[in-house]
């Protein structure tokens, strides 16, 4: 979608739509494209940043090699700045949403039904995760009193859930995400880690369940190019001894408020489509999506 105004005078769309992709993974494109041809979504590519050329070094090198979650490696650092930079972009739009989605995502058809009819935005609202990650093993806190439309729920989002393939956030919370200090964490933790992020715990998250978007659509055999070695490293079991930690320091509080029906603890799904006769409200998921992904996360 455009935030520009055309010629015929008519205001700026109401959502900027842009992908997350490196210009030179051309073979992503294609695909990503031919997903967003099928869904109806007019979204431009934004160039992510590279963590390979030279012309980053000096600004990724600037950023934190460690954080709460552990060492930041170079690969995040660029993700990050991507999604930052693109944030930034839409800031200077008249736009008063941005979907955020990256090139290796599968769209729901109904996603573009989505973005054409705002109205379903809570009030309160900052960001929306419009994405599953793909870990059968992760199970998040929803508020437990969603709001419904288009046969999927709309619910707060209090517990961590990794993934940043697809996202919505409104002006408020873009500004917010932009002037974030310190960002030493990778993108997803930064906007949806309540464990360990002051960004997360200060913005009102929301989930749609089932989810538009699941990651996955990768060309066959892509491995990329070989990943930057790491300039700080740390052991298997101390990264694992970290993350573990901060997961289960906020069990006891998730586990109080299940108990009190304020939350709802489950996992989320993906679903192409909701609607009756179709592919059903767990409609077939995309070869891969219950495998759990990069340990980096």
């Amino acid at each position: 979608m455009t935030d520009s105004p055309d010629p015929s005078g008519q205001p700026p769309a109401r959502v900027h739509a842009a992908v997350v992709s490196l210009a030179r993974a051309a073979d992503r494109r294609v695909l990503m494209q031919a997903e967003m041809s099928k869904a109806g979504i007019g979204a431009s590519f934004f160039d992510a940043v590279d963590g390979r050329a030279p012309e980053n070094a000096a600004r990724l090198a600037a950023m934190a090699d460690r954080g709460p979650w552990g060492v930041v490696e170079m690969h995040a650092k660029a993700c990050t700045s991507s999604h930052l930079d693109l944030l930034a972009e839409f800031l200077e739009t008249g736009a008063e949403y941005c979907l955020v989605l990256e090139d290796d995502a599968f769209l729901s058809p109904e996603l573009a039904d989505w973005i054409a009819d705002m109205s379903w935005w809570p009030a309160e609202a900052e960001i929306v995760k419009i994405e599953r990650w793909r870990d059968d093993k992760l199970y998040v806190a929803l508020g437990a009193n969603p709001k419904t439309h288009l046969g999927r729920e709309i619910a707060p989002l209090l517990s961590r859930h990794s993934g940043t393939a697809g996202y919505i956030v409104s002006r408020a919370g873009a500004a917010k995400v932009v002037a974030a200090e310190p960002v030493n964490m990778p993108i997803d933790h930064l906007l949806f880690n309540v464990n360990i992020s002051p960004l997360a715990r200060s913005l009102n998250c929301w989930q749609i369940e089932p989810a538009l978007v699941v990651q996955g659509n990768e060309p066959p055999h892509s491995g990329g190019s070989a990943p930057v070695p790491p300039t700080v490293t740390e052991s298997r079991i101390a990264k694992e001894l970290r993350r573990g930690w901060h997961e289960a320091k906020v069990v006891p509080r998730l586990l109080a408020l299940a108990a009190t029906g304020k939350v709802k603890i489950r996992k989320i799904s993906y679903a192409p489509s909701t609607k009756r006769g179709s592919d059903g409200d767990n409609g077939p998921t995309p070869a891969g999506t219950s495998a759990p992904l990069s340990a980096t996360h």
